[in-house]
């Protein structure tokens, strides 16, 4: 089950064309309509390399407005990994929080940004040791390979007592979740440079409408993996069946 509250919308992204020439490809979003829709049901279809079919958020100018992605899983898994694969920019502040109640108390879970402190408040530097094994991190990993497309959060990488997890009740309540939530905060740390775009490049960045067709979240699939907290068999267990809920504020 989804659902959605996306709206009609114009959009624009860059692309690389036949002749290798970048240049700015404009369409239109429209739930109404089956080939211009983008909702949030194809963040858990089946994904195909060939023909990738991308969720898309309203485009926005404001600062803050952030976007969440909600997933209800209906009962408590123990999760391994969280992995998003963007269609177009990555979105440069996204924290990722967690709910082992159904959605009444929200646990940060991991934070990614070039400006963690300005953007959460939090020190990048973190070391994560035996006495702080439940603390999210912030990093800029996710901004330092160029074309990236992916981010992928290992729930148990750098935690000391992963090796003993089935011995660590501290880990074993730091990966169950019954849901995920995923807030964007921020595209990019400069609005007028996004993709490159300059008046160099004979765009007119002072015109905000079309600045706000660049702005916007794009997300091809969003795979969720771990094993139900109730018998232990390994699943992957992202599907249809799970409630996404995007909210924009």
């Amino acid at each position: 089950m989804v659902k959605n509250l996306q709206q009609i919308s114009s959009y624009c992204s860059v692309r690389e064309n036949a002749a290798g020439v970048i240049e700015e490809v404009c369409d239109i979003c429209d739930a109404s309509s089956k080939s211009r829709a983008h909702p949030a049901s194809y963040l858990t279809d089946l994904n195909n390399s060939q023909n990738v079919t991308c969720w898309i958020s309203e485009p926005s100018t404001d600062y803050p407005h952030n976007v969440t992605l909600t997933l209800s899983l209906g009962k408590k898994y123990e999760l391994t990994y969280i992995s998003m694969q963007f269609c177009n920019r990555l979105a440069d502040s996204m924290a990722i929080y967690k709910s082992m109640d159904f959605g009444k108390t929200w646990i940060p879970f991991q934070f990614y940004s070039t400006q963690c402190r300005k953007v959460y408040g939090r020190n990048p530097n973190v070391q994560i040791s035996r006495h702080n094994e439940q603390e999210a991190l912030c990093t800029d990993a996710h901004a330092l390979t160029p074309m990236a497309s992916r981010v992928a959060f290992a729930t148990l990488e750098g935690r000391p007592s992963a090796f003993e997890f089935e011995q660590s009740p501290v880990l074993q309540d730091w990966v169950t979740a019954t849901d995920i939530r995923i807030i964007f905060n921020r595209l990019s740390p400069d609005q007028a440079e996004l993709y490159g775009l300059t008046n160099e490049m004979g765009v007119n960045i002072t015109n905000m409408d079309r600045l706000k067709q660049r702005y916007y979240y794009s997300m091809g699939e969003l795979a969720v993996g771990g094993r139900c907290k109730c018998n232990g068999h390994a699943s992957r267990f992202i599907s249809n069946t799970v409630l996404i809920i995007i909210k924009s504020e």
